[in-house]
């Protein structure tokens, strides 16, 4: 699904790059999961990460979670210049977040100089917002899933240990029938 959105996103807008970094567990790096262009591609490869706070628009987003527009990344103190991206001109990043806590950032450059227009603000935001709902709702699934596997295991512990106490506990009877005893 990530990998869907950021390609409709460059495809749709006609931007150079998207891409989407999701919190580690500690929520101190924002790791890029996927990217449209191919130097996201090489940086993904890498395990590109960023400090939450302090590294770039993308690190900004992350803590101060919300939206930063970088219209022209040359004078805006903030930007990550980024070997991997030499032909970004202007820059947005957007939250992911979900009941005020931050999933991700959804990052998106441009190669031009004030790419960004506030009508492509309100829906680049949508699809942010989508984008979030998404992430946690599988999250919450997968959460579901492993719990019902715990379940189903101890389940079936305490059905065994249930049957191999029935049968110690049994008594040993005889029935006598024509043929003989059984």
């Amino acid at each position: 699904l990530l990998e869907i959105v950021v390609n409709l996103i460059t495809s749709q807008f006609n931007f150079y790059h998207a891409g989407i970094f999701l919190l580690n567990e500690t929520g101190e790096a924002a790791i890029l999961q996927t990217a449209s262009s191919e130097g996201g591609k090489r940086m993904v490869e890498r395990g590109h990460s960023l400090t939450v706070g302090s590294q770039g628009i993308v690190g900004y987003v992350a803590a101060q979670k919300k939206v930063r527009i970088a219209l022209d990344v040359g004078s805006d103190a903030v930007v990550f210049n980024n070997p991997d991206l030499p032909m970004t001109r202007s820059e947005v990043a957007l939250p992911l977040l979900i009941r005020n806590k931050v999933l991700g950032i959804l990052d998106i450059q441009s190669d031009q100089p004030q790419a960004f227009r506030m009508e492509d603000m309100d829906v680049l935001q949508t699809l942010a917002d989508q984008v979030a709902v998404a992430i946690e709702n599988a999250r919450l699934l997968g959460e579901s899933e492993a719990a019902i596997m715990q379940l189903e295991a101890v389940s079936t512990i305490r059905m065994n240990e249930a049957v191999t106490k029935k049968r110690r506990e049994q008594k040993h009877a005889f029935t006598y029938t024509p043929l003989g005893g059984r």
